[in-house]
């Protein structure tokens, strides 16, 4: 880290104007924020992370256990989810974001089954019969047991999804999982991170993937706490935002500059596709904006950053 005495840091400030003076400051800190930035990533990481993580293997544990319990076949496509997740977290390291999307795809639909199987006795017996298929099906079908979740996720812990109605749950579940299929059909989003990968381009697609594989994950856990019926929260709320945080300045402002959003549109078939693009715009533009304006912040008020994160990070 940079050094100047105090007499040295007012005569250049005289001679600099506003902007160039936050500029400054900026570099000045620079190195104390990637410092603390790699803190509270550890820390997220044992408060958050390792907690979470700790607590699934207790749950399992429990529940394996537990002769009372009805469905062992909940516990172990629960424990499909788990597995899966830790395979998706290896493509994500590899950058590997259309592999590990399918899984993730994969885990969800796990998660999804084996906490459907305990909830209805209907949707058991479809489960369990294999003469069954699309024309008999009615309780299995992928829509039904997506809105079916929703009671569940009303049932869980934590309050995530307490102020959400049932139509925007609805909504946020089936676009969540449509846009894991957009990775695991052939669809012209496949191509396109074939070729965003070739220019090493695909940080904020990672990003992405990370936060909707934590939520899987955070899932499971809540999950697992419920069918266990465990009260206390062992979790501290903090560092999941502390988390996100760390996650969005992962990326780069020369990573989300108007030149790629635009090569990333040509790849989409822009014009051929607008009606869609434009249904889902403001999804793209929250996560490119809001890893923009974390930077922008950053440097104009780097100072407040640095006393936030050593305050979070103690």
């Amino acid at each position: 880290m940079i050094n100047l005495t105090e007499e040295a840091i007012e005569k250049i400030k005289s001679e600099l104007t506003d902007d160039q003076i936050m500029q400054l400051v900026y570099l000045l800190q620079k190195d104390k924020l990637v410092e603390l930035k790699e803190l509270a990533r550890k820390k997220c990481k044992t408060k958050f992370v390792n907690v979470m993580r700790r607590y699934v293997n207790k749950f399992f544990k429990d529940l394996e256990n537990d002769k009372e319990f009805k469905r062992p076949e909940t516990v172990n496509l629960l424990n499909q989810t788990r597995k899966t997740l830790k395979n998706v977290y290896k493509f994500i390291k590899n950058k590997e974001v259309v592999d590990a999307n399918s899984l993730l795809r994969s885990a969800f639909e796990n998660l999804i089954m084996g906490m459907m199987i305990n909830e209805s006795e209907d949707t058991y017996k479809e489960f369990i019969n294999l003469s069954i298929d699309d024309t008999t099906r009615q309780y299995t079908k992928p829509q039904k047991l997506r809105n079916d979740f929703r009671k569940v996720l009303r049932k869980l812990d934590g309050d995530l999804f307490i102020d959400m109605n049932s139509r925007d749950l609805k909504d946020f579940l089936d676009e969540f999982y449509d846009k894991m299929c957009l990775f695991t059909h052939s669809t012209i989003l496949v191509n396109a991170m074939i070729e965003i990968e070739k220019d090493d381009d695909l940080d904020i697609y990672v990003v992405a993937l990370k936060q909707n594989t934590y939520f899987v994950e955070l899932l499971l856990y809540l999950c697992l706490k419920y069918l266990c019926n465990y009260k206390k929260d062992p979790i501290d709320i903090t560092y999941l935002l502390l988390g996100w945080y760390v996650l969005i300045s992962d990326v780069s402002k020369e990573k989300i500059t108007p030149e790629k959003m635009k090569k990333l549109n040509k790849l989409l078939y822009a014009d051929f596709n607008k009606e869609y693009l434009e249904k889902n715009k403001e999804n793209v533009d929250f996560l490119t904006e809001e890893a923009k304006k974390l930077q922008e912040d950053i440097q104009k008020n780097p100072t407040g950053f640095v006393e936030l994160l050593t305050t979070l990070v103690k």
